[in-house]
């Protein structure tokens, strides 16, 4: 009797523990790139088949004299956008992975000119959304992954513009987009370790 208690327990301890799948932690850095002319930066920590996502996807800003109508003289921009979700990976090949998650994001926008005349603009440009995402991994070796993902996505948008010419107005819209387009598609290069 007291050999097959111990024989069950062995049993069930092994099959537990055959049962647990192997993960390992790791972590990626990389460069992403959107229809080959904008890029980015990303992040991801977790395990081999769950990962935190962290995406600078653009930063920009920019000061110098422009001609748009009557706006000829100072203009100033800043705009960035970032994101953060979690993706999930399963092997399908020996060097292929599938992934597949979901990202919230966050766009901000900023213009502001001024005229010879005196004439004043400013826009403000939010915008909230989420991203799913769907894709494919190459491992090129055991820290070099080339990877590929689609991102259908839902944006919120709401812009303030305000124009002074002695008179101060306001301008307010807001607009929702969702879809799926080539702008969509992001290609990245990364580093694991």
């Amino acid at each position: 009797m007291k050999r097959t208690v111990i024989l069950l327990i062995a049993l069930t301890l092994s099959t537990f523990v055959m049962a647990q799948e192997k993960t390992t932690k790791l972590k990626e850095v990389g460069l992403t790139f959107r229809n080959l002319d904008q890029f980015g930066f990303s992040y991801k920590v977790g395990t081999s088949n769950e990962l935190w996502r962290f995406n600078a996807l653009s930063f920009s800003g920019g000061s110098g004299d422009y001609e748009e109508g009557d706006y000829n003289k100072d203009n100033k921009n800043f705009d960035f956008s970032f994101s953060v979700g979690k993706e999930y990976r399963k092997l399908i090949a020996k060097n292929m992975e599938f992934r597949y998650g979901a990202d919230l994001s966050f766009g901000y926008s900023y213009d502001k000119g001024s005229s010879v005349s005196g004439r004043e603009r400013k826009r403000k440009n939010y915008s909230p959304g989420i991203n799913m995402v769907l894709g494919v991994n190459y491992i090129i070796n055991d820290h070099i992954i080339l990877g590929a993902e689609i991102m259908p996505s839902i944006v919120y948008s709401f812009n303030k513009s305000t124009t002074n010419d002695g008179e101060k107005t306001t301008y307010k819209d807001n607009h929702f987009r969702y879809g799926f387009d080539s702008s969509s598609v992001l290609l990245s290069l990364a580093y694991r370790f």
